[in-house]
């Protein structure tokens, strides 16, 4: 079968880093357990290049991990609008805020490239407040907020503001316990675990698609914490992404699947296991 329209994808998710500057527990994408050096520019293209005349991403977000603690975002960012137009892809960075005081060049980013930036306020949350996290986050809100105001809205683009803070932070931890002794939940009831899941996005990964964060970056936790021949983890360490190489009708059916519930929804937990923003630590212990 011959796949001839690309397929509209909502979001896809690209760590430009795994690692962060914050330590919070259940983070899903597993940035807390920091399993990761930056990937370069030529990295995040090669990876994406294969992919962009057959998916129609509506929405591309650039993350981690801190996304700001690459040297090389700057050019990341500019490489990909050079790749997908403002006119039909969001392109959005998802930062914790702390370090845009340090990054002047997101200005020209958000005024020249189009680029959206989310702040996640996590250091307005958490069992320990760091009042001067919360000031240097705060100068950098006001920052985005004066170059978005300065910003020519480009013609035919109904993206919105070109900033925007994220307060909602709860998280909805997909494993047991915590470091070298986290656990996948064992069930059959893939449905109740979709209900509750809290990242279903589409990752792109090593230039491979992914159903989700958890199972994308999971592997290279375990590799970290010699705990890749735990059995418990074998079922979901022998998930197969989808390749670049795929055929059309591969591509159709995983992406028929990505919002359902799948066997990998077992490594979740059926029921809200939720740590509410407050009651989590984000800084390391």
């Amino acid at each position: 079968m011959d796949q001839v329209s690309p397929i509209l994808v909502n979001n896809v998710d690209v760590h430009v880093i795994n690692s962060c500057n914050l330590y919070c527990h259940g983070c899903n994408h597993l940035a807390n357990y920091g399993h990761g050096a930056p990937f370069k520019v030529e990295e995040l293209v090669d990876w994406i290049e294969p992919w962009k005349d057959r998916l129609y991403f509506k929405r591309i977000s650039l993350l981690g991990g801190e996304p700001l603690l690459n040297p090389d975002l700057k050019d990341i960012c500019i490489a990909y609008r050079k790749i997908f137009s403002p006119k039909k892809t969001k392109l959005r960075v998802i930062t914790n805020g702390i370090l845009i005081t340090k990054c002047p060049w997101l200005q020209e980013l958000i005024q020249e490239y189009h680029v959206h930036v989310q702040v996640s306020l996590h250091v307005f949350t958490g069992k320990t407040k760091n009042e001067k996290l919360i000031n240097r986050v705060k100068e950098g809100l006001a920052l985005l907020e004066k170059w978005a105001d300065d910003a020519v809205r480009p013609p035919d683009t109904k993206w919105g503001p070109y900033f925007e803070a994220k307060e909602k932070l709860n998280f909805q931890v997909f494993y047991q316990g915590a470091g070298t002794q986290i656990k996948p939940f064992q069930h059959d009831d893939i449905i109740e675990s979709k209900k509750h899941c809290s990242c279903p996005t589409l990752q792109l990964y090593n230039s491979n698609l992914y159903k989700c964060a958890p199972i994308a970056y999971i592997g290279d936790v375990l590799e970290k914490f010699g705990r890749e021949d735990d059995p418990d983890w074998q079922p979901y360490l022998r998930y197969e992404p989808l390749t670049p190489d795929c055929t059309d009708d591969a591509l159709l059916e995983f992406m028929k699947q990505q919002p359902q519930p799948e066997w990998v929804c077992k490594m979740c937990p059926p029921y809200a296991n939720v740590i509410l923003s407050d009651e989590r630590e984000i800084f390391q212990s």
